[in-house]
């Protein structure tokens, strides 16, 4: 098995609805380069289910996978941001949740509490004339300083809530930069452009030949490259020729449960020639149309939220943003996402051999953390220049 260990169970529980959260959003985010954190947004999302009450608690558990038992979803949340946030010298990594409260609103003293003791946040008082310009964070490493978009935060804000994430890993093994060079990749539309290849295998000349997970069913291949210290993985899964990528990104949201089957058959095998382009993405995406088209609907509209749990007032969510930043090259991967809500009240088994893995077409990229299963981010590379 690729990934056996033994993980805290609530953890699990609220981890295991990142694959099926993330691929049921991935189409409704547009075509071409797609870089976004299903960690990140489904942490959001539920600490708006946290004050969400009937309908609108019903729509965002369904959609978002958000666990129903309290205890489960609370003790799973809280050992996750634990997990997330743990030191290690191998890698950065770190989640956190911060909430700006207009001096003018009473927010519930019981969601205070659930937001302070299980999703670790930080609350700051804030009148909102400034707008967002108020609103930053020094939680990713200056990739996104701004939290939210021009236009968002207004001074008939209420309330507004934001998740970070930020992750650095260097490769178990890293890529020689000096065998990077300029290699053919195949567009979507079948354009050949030239890009920035990173390259392992007999180029090198070495005796000795990469070994990394693998495996190929029905002609999709996945490899699984570890950062250092092995808590964090890069994931690339590349659909064969005569397929495209949208029929793997439809088969995995079809049957979510297949991509960690897949992870647990991955095989160790030794690599003839290994090649992954060097690539940089930036997404930033209003998340309230996604959302809607998926099932969460009620909270958008004045008429029928119920966030009731959250304070004062006919409380509804008018603002919903996603902004991430992603970078793969030799050395290894960085990235930062943020998801931010403002809400305002209502006015009313193969023989092994060696084998040749060529990422010279669009492709699908996950970064996993192992010890939780959460998966930090989900891009498609469709032109990686």
């Amino acid at each position: 098995m690729a990934i056996t260990q033994n993980y805290p169970v609530n953890t699990l529980a609220v981890s295991e609805g990142d694959v099926a959260f993330g691929f049921s959003m991935l189409p409704y985010l547009g075509k071409g380069n797609i870089s976004f954190s299903p960690l990140s947004i489904r942490t959001a999302l539920s600490m708006i289910y946290e004050g969400a009450r009937k309908a609108s608690a019903k729509e965002i558990s369904d959609t978002a996978f958000i666990p129903k038992v309290i205890q489960t979803r609370l003790k799973g949340y809280n050992d996750l941001m634990s997990l997330l946030n743990s030191k290690d010298d191998n890698h950065t990594l770190s989640s956190a949740n911060s909430l700006w409260i207009n001096r003018n609103f009473n927010v519930n003293p019981s969601y205070q509490t659930f937001l302070r003791e299980i999703y670790k946040i930080d609350f700051t008082n804030d009148d909102f004339i400034s707008g967002a310009g108020l609103l930053r964070t020094d939680k990713t490493e200056g990739k996104i300083p701004q939290l939210f978009p021009p236009g968002s935060i207004t001074p008939n804000t209420v309330i507004a809530l934001a998740n970070t994430l930020y992750f650095k890993g260097i490769w178990e093994n890293k890529f020689d930069i000096k065998l990077t060079q300029k290699y053919d990749y195949t567009l979507e539309d079948g354009k050949k452009v030239q890009v920035d290849m990173m390259t392992k295998g007999e180029i090198e000349g070495q005796v000795k030949l990469p070994k990394l997970l693998y495996g190929s069913f029905d002609g999709f291949q996945i490899i699984m490259l570890p950062y250092k210290g092995h808590e964090l993985a890069n994931i690339i899964m590349l659909a064969p020729r005569t397929s495209d990528i949208s029929q793997l990104e439809e088969a995995i949201q079809k049957v979510p449960r297949t991509f960690a089957d897949l992870l647990e058959k991955l095989e160790w095998r030794s690599f003839s020639r290994l090649e992954i382009p060097k690539h940089e993405v930036h997404g930033s995406y209003s998340l309230n149309s996604p959302l809607q088209k998926m099932g969460i609907k009620s909270i958008f509209d004045p008429k029928t939220s119920d966030l009731k749990g959250i304070g004062d007032g006919e409380l509804f969510i008018d603002s919903l943003h996603h902004q991430t930043y992603f970078k793969t090259d030799e050395e290894g991967s960085e990235g930062s996402a943020v998801t931010g809500f403002s809400a305002r009240r209502a006015t009313s088994c193969e023989k092994p051999k060696t084998v040749e893995f060529v990422v010279d077409r669009p492709f699908l990229e996950m970064i996993i953390h192992k010890p939780t299963k959460s998966l930090l981010f989900l891009n498609r590379i469709a032109d990686p220049r």
